[in-house]
Formats: C-alpha cells, sequence, structure tokens
C-alpha cells in the first residue's frame, strides 16, 4: 500500500522527468517528507488540449465508512467504483520515497523502511483521479487514489500490498487517451530496482537485516 512517501524533488525537477507543459506557473508546491492522505499533491495527467498537466489534487476519498487512498490494481478496469477513473482519469503522482510499517506482535513497536528506486528520482507512483463531492464545503473536488498490487520480495517481508511504480518507458502509454486502458503496464516493479532502509524502531530478525542490507 502507499499511506507516505517523501518528495525531495522540486517542481523543475518534476516537470523535466515527466515532460510537463502545462499547469506549471498555477502549481505550487513543496517537498516534504511525510506526504499523507487528505494532503494536497501534484499529479501529472494529460489534458483536453492533449498537453501534459500538473495539477494539485487532493489525496483520498472521504467515504462514510473510510479513507480511499489506494485502489487496488488487480481488476481495476472492471472495478465499480474505479474503472471509470482508470479508463479517463489516469494520472501519475511522482515521489522519492515510500515508507512502510512491519507488521509486528501487538504492543510491539512496528520498523518503519523508506523504500527508493536508485537512479529515479523522482519515480512515478500509478493513480487515478476523479471527481469527488466534499461533504463539508459541497464543492466538487478532483481527487485521486494511488494503485497498488502485491509485493515483489524486498517488500514482502513488510508488507502484503505494495504501491505500483511504473517504469520510465511506461510514462507515455500510461497518460495516454486510449480505447482500451493499459492495465497491462500495472506489473510489480523487480525487487532488483529498489532499495529499502531502515528509519526507524529495531528489526525484529537479523534475517531481515541481512535481506535490506544486502540490496
Amino acid at each position: 500500500m502507499c499511506g507516505r512517501f517523501k518528495r525531495g524533488s522540486d517542481k523543475q525537477r518534476v516537470a523535466k522527468v515527466f515532460k510537463v507543459t502545462a499547469g506549471l506557473d498555477e502549481t505550487v508546491f513543496d517537498e516534504g517528507d511525510d506526504l499523507r492522505p487528505q494532503s494536497m499533491q501534484p499529479v501529472i495527467y494529460t489534458n483536453d488540449a492533449g498537453e501534459r498537466q500538473l495539477e494539485l489534487m487532493r489525496w483520498a476519498f472521504k467515504l462514510p465508512d473510510r479513507l480511499l487512498f489506494n485502489a487496488r490494481s488487480e481488476g481495476i478496469d472492471h472495478a465499480k467504483f474505479w474503472k471509470d477513473a482508470f479508463q479517463t482519469g489516469r494520472c501519475i503522482l511522482p515521489g522519492d520515497a515510500i515508507y512502510e510499517w512491519q507488521v509486528v506482535e501487538k504492543g510491539k513497536k512496528k520498523p518503519k523502511y523508506e523504500f527508493t528506486i536508485p537512479g529515479q528520482q523522482p519515480f512515478g507512483m500509478a493513480a487515478v483521479w476523479k471527481l469527488w463531492k466534499n461533504p463539508k464545503t459541497e464543492q466538487w473536488e478532483k481527487t485521486f487514489a494511488v494503485l497498488t498490487g502485491e509485493p515483489n520480495e524486498l517488500m514482502a517481508p513488510i508488507h502484503d500490498r505494495m504501491t505500483t511504480f511504473l517504469e520510465p518507458r511506461d510514462y507515455d502509454e500510461y497518460l495516454a487517451p486510449c480505447a482500451r486502458p493499459p492495465i497491462h503496464l500495472l506489473r510489480i516493479l523487480p525487487a532488483s530496482k529498489m532499495k529499502a532502509k531502515l528509519v526507524d524502531a529495531t528489526p525484529i530478525s537479523n534475517r531481515q537485516v541481512s535481506l535490506f542490507d544486502s540490496q
């Protein structure tokens, strides 16, 4: 899953990596290392004029019984809540690291790990957006969710879900309007392309220490 992430890249770097040509002057955002759901975050999508657009959107749909900040990659093209967004609202969330907390026995502190993709600063997280009516303001907002899938070998000891990262070569296809949504791009990123670092708390076992130190 993705519930916290870091962005160290500034707007100019994001624009260069994702070939953004629209919305640069209007979009102001800060870097941060504890970015979380319900905040306003910059995403990239293709606008009606066919330009690569940068725009701030709200991260997470606030429903009466839950907060939807992730969407499952598996079957998203048929999912009742998400299929229209995957058809017409595909977008990319830029980031430089994600954070995950390892599930441990009740009462123990959860080790926090930082995951990065060396050579990709920023990387692109697959996401979808759609219009959502904020119940507090009664205003319609552009709101997005990050896609997740099965974990790779690096993530599996920490969490049973993982952010769906896009390969840079797939950015254009993912954002391009198309008759058939590109479900084939929602692949599991190989563990060999990622790095993990313990940033808080003590690992549960030496096995996990060696796993992360060897990557």
